[in-house]
């Protein structure tokens, strides 16, 4: 291919992370496991439990497991806003 481009190289692309709404934002490579940083791409600002929209309060890791990607498990550490309610009824 005379003709070849490349882009750069995406890791949420490569991870299918994108198809999750989540992107990856780091890495750690150890010996016998990687783990990826991810956020979610697009937050939900609205509480699931009383419908109010919510105020950035507080930062939560989850750790979610993944498919192996190569011959290491892969482990991705979500960080997601925590909310507290806005209006109070």
């Amino acid at each position: 291919m005379p003709d070849a481009t490349f882009a750069r190289p995406d890791l949420t692309t490569f991870c299918r992370l994108d198809e999750l709404g989540l992107v990856a934002v780091g890495q750690r490579l150890e010996e016998h496991r990687a783990v990826l940083a991810c956020r979610v791409l697009e937050p939900d600002q609205w509480c699931r439990r009383c419908g109010c929209e919510g105020a950035p309060r507080d930062t939560v890791i989850r750790r979610l497991a993944h498919e192996p990607l190569g011959w290491r498990p892969t482990t991705l550490d979500l960080t997601r806003l925590t909310l507290v309610r806005t209006l109070f009824r």
